[in-house]
């Protein structure tokens, strides 16, 4: 796994992105770029829709994208084509299968896990972990897990104390104004200081083409989790002392027939199992973080949370949360092979 260290403007931080893990950039958008289903027309107008819908919400974007593209030697095109892929079709084509727990009170108090499952097996050229601080004004640092040459953010921590776990949901396109996923599950972080905040800001914005869930929990030991997929949110707050999700919507049943959608064989099934074997295990495990690194590391027959070629899918790392106490732990590869690591924040100031 790549380590970035990122400090600046959003372009100064793009540009030392892209610099220092360049070969990293180039394997990614190799792995995820359009492949030849896309022609050249498909191309510029996703591209052009895309930009408009950043460069008139969150421009900084927009500038990190830059600064990539230059410090890896990319064209500014092909790094907006391999952050915001799905968002140039009017559905998307990317499966993401990714689990997510939480613990309202734990050994380390309010607790977020979650797997990361990509389609692809072998990630170590590419799979990235970054701290992120920006310059004041422009929002929260954070450390998050992700991926070399794009802004997504698979889940992190901010120095409010916000923490925040992702996991997809199938989406069918939105109408109306609406803006490309990565720029809301990591503006979250960078943007929000709390659960309340978060679910605020968050019903500001709609999403073009794929949904998404995140696990929110805060310093405060606030926990609560929204589904947000094109024209609809919703979100509920945790009224036991455990949540879990996967793949399919809890709260809004728009996705009923996802399986219909191109892109997706296996999904639901895939995600029910999952869902079933965490509701099953959940409830009884000790609320502790050698509990929560074993749920992730679960190899059951049916409805494994680490993934190993399951319906095409690969848990290529896994995360653990702790935002009362600043800290998140993280297996760098297939989580039973590996041991987590820990990386802190520091208390951060309003900026």
């Amino acid at each position: 796994m790549i380590h970035l260290d990122s400090t600046g403007t959003a372009y100064e931080i793009g540009r030392q992105h892209g610099r220092d893990c360049a070969s990293a950039v180039h394997a990614a958008y190799r792995a995820w770029g359009p492949a030849d289903t896309f022609d050249r027309r498909e191309f510029s107008d996703g591209f052009h829709r895309v930009a408009a819908s950043l460069g008139g919400t969150f421009p900084a974007l927009l500038d990190e994208m830059q600064g990539i593209a230059d410090g890896a030697g990319l064209t500014f095109e092909e790094i907006v084509a391999l952050n915001c892929l799905d968002e140039y079709r009017s559905h998307s084509m990317q499966r993401r299968q990714c689990s997510s727990i939480a613990f309202r009170d734990s050994d380390r108090g309010v607790l977020l896990g979650k797997t990361a499952d990509w389609t692809i097996p072998d990630v170590a050229a590419f799979a990235l972990s970054q701290r992120y601080r920006p310059v004041p004004g422009e929002g929260h640092a954070f450390f998050h897990y992700g991926c070399a040459g794009t802004l997504w953010c698979e889940g992190g921590l901010n120095e409010s104390g916000l923490g925040m776990v992702l996991n997809g949901l199938a989406g069918r396109g939105a109408g109306g104004a609406s803006v490309p996923t990565m720029a809301l599950t990591r503006g979250v972080l960078q943007h929000c200081r709390d659960v309340r905040d978060a679910l605020g800001w968050l019903r500001q914005h709609d999403v073009m083409n794929w949904g998404f869930n995140l696990t929110l929990a805060d310093s405060s030991g606030d926990l609560a989790f929204v589904e947000v997929v094109p024209g609809s949110q919703c979100s509920e707050r945790a009224s036991g002392d455990y949540l879990v999700h996967t793949n399919h919507c809890l709260l809004d049943r728009q996705d009923a027939e996802i399986d219909m959608v191109p892109g997706y064989p296996g999904l639901m099934e895939n995600s029910r199992l999952r869902l079933d074997n965490l509701r099953d295990k959940v409830p009884h495990a000790p609320r502790s973080l050698e509990s929560m690194q074993s749920l992730l590391q679960d190899r059951s027959p049916s409805g494994a949370i680490s993934q190993n070629g399951e319906h095409g899918m690969h848990t290529v790392y896994a995360m653990i949360v702790a935002p009362e106490r600043r800290e998140i732990w993280g297996a760098e590869g297939f989580p039973p092979d590996v041991p987590f690591v820990s990386h802190t924040l520091e208390r951060g100031h309003d900026r």
